[in-house]
């Protein structure tokens, strides 16, 4: 009987669920366990079953990562080179497009007074100024503030009284410092900006903020919209105070070119839409969803479930509910959106098959109860798939999955593992 021939090998496809600050420390009102310990997730525990487990940390051991370093790292990008700071992801989050070596910062519309030669922060949120106020602020700074030493400058609405300005030109940086006081410091004057390096784009990019916060003063102290407001007895919006500087790195290479396959996020904050944006990756927040314990689960599962039908590779579908239970000292609640995030693992795997599709449950950093923020924890991790090797852990969570057979990766290696198991790996020599 003659050797029977191999098959083509067979490519799959990959779901991603992200449970947002779901790793938790022992919470004493839940006898020493975790909330993942105690919630009822039959399918996530399936998942670990029949599949690979082990702990993840998201950044590297004893760092604690932000949503956004967390979220940049499962997108298999390392956060401390590609991190590119507050602004860019703002803008981002908000349908800006940005381009590598673009400066963004995210601004505030503010009130000041002039005092011997000084302008005084009033008000940092001009009495929380929103809608069409801002709406018509933003359109005359834009039409007034066009260029700066030969940098393209731009506004663009945000929420209620935050604006985004970016900066498009070369020799540009985002080593620069804050013009904006800070939280609770009205009584202060607008800060002059000052380069934090020594280098020429840190000094050029400096200057050019400092005259795009000078006109923006000259251009909305007069402006009819002011007038109207202090008619009403409301504060003016009579400039703009900047901070959290962030450039796009400039060696960017976008998520389908730098792995080979196509990729959507499904979230529920604009911090997230913003990272994968900048990655080239595509995305939305589903409507109904909250970001918090009261998301609509079905919502965030349909457009799941859109996506993968669209044909693309890897979906990344992030549910927030746990992180906002962890802040706020609330395992009850964490147990509770653990098990509806379950219910959404369950349904996914019915549509789409762990024998053509990789499933991974995993989350972008730890946020225990006890501390009420987010910690340096490792995070549980499970995958499960055709093909994929199976350890001994029947269960999902912190305890169980520090046994597994993936033992304790850094975040940024987590796509390259999912694509090997997607049978796409990234292939190194010859």
């Amino acid at each position: 009987m003659g050797a029977e021939k191999w098959k083509p090998k067979e490519t799959y496809r990959a779901v991603i669920v992200i449970l947002d600050g779901v790793g938790d420390r022992p919470v004493p009102e839940l006898g020493g366990k975790t909330p993942l310990q105690i919630a009822r997730k039959p399918n996530m525990d399936y998942v670990a079953s029949v599949g690979i487990t082990g702990l993840m940390d998201p950044i590297e051991p004893g760092v604690r990562p932000g949503t956004d370093t967390g979220h940049i790292a499962i997108f298999g990008y390392d956060p401390y080179k590609y991190y590119p700071g507050r602004g860019p992801l703002e803008a981002a989050g908000i349908g800006v497009r940005m381009n590598p070596g673009d400066v963004a910062l995210r601004c505030n519309i503010a009130t000041v007074k002039e005092d011997n030669g000084k302008l005084i922060v009033v008000d940092r949120r001009a009495g929380r100024i929103r809608g069409e106020y801002v709406k018509e602020l933003v359109k005359a700074l834009n039409d007034a503030i066009r260029e700066v030493d030969g940098v393209k400058v731009e506004f663009y609405p945000a929420t209620e009284h935050r604006v985004v300005l970016v900066l498009r030109g070369s020799n540009l940086s985002p080593r620069i410092s804050d013009s904006d006081p800070g939280t609770a410091q009205e009584g202060q004057p607008v800060r002059e900006i000052i380069p934090l390096d020594e280098s020429e784009e840190a000094r050029r990019t400096a200057g050019i903020v400092n005259e795009v916060v000078r006109r923006s003063y000259e251009v909305l102290r007069n402006h009819p919209v002011n007038k109207e407001r202090m008619e009403k007895g409301l504060l003016p919006g009579n400039i703009i105070i900047t901070r959290g500087a962030g450039m796009v790195p400039r060696d960017l290479v976008k998520f389908s070119e730098r792995f080979g396959v196509k990729g959507y996020v499904v979230a529920e904050e604009a911090t997230v839409i913003g990272a994968a944006r900048i990655l080239g990756l595509e995305g939305e927040i589903p409507e109904g969803s909250t970001a918090n314990l009261d998301t609509d689960i079905k919502s965030i599962l349909k457009a799941t479930l859109r996506a993968y039908e669209n044909g693309y590779d890897v979906v990344f579908t992030h549910i927030k509910g746990p992180d906002i239970a962890g802040h706020d000292a609330n395992p009850q609640g964490k147990i509770q959106i653990i098990e509806k995030a379950d219910w959404l693992v369950g349904e996914i795997i019915k549509r789409v098959g762990l024998d053509r599709t990789v499933i991974v449950i995993t989350a972008d950093h730890t946020t225990p109860c006890t501390v009420r923020d987010h910690s340096g924890d490792p995070v549980p991790i499970a995958i499960a798939g055709p093909g994929v090797r199976r350890d001994d852990v029947t269960a999902y969570d912190e305890i169980s999955c520090m046994k597994g057979g993936l033992g304790r990766i850094p975040g940024k290696h987590l796509i390259k593992i999912v694509l090997n198991l997607m049978n796409r790996p990234l292939k190194w020599g010859a």
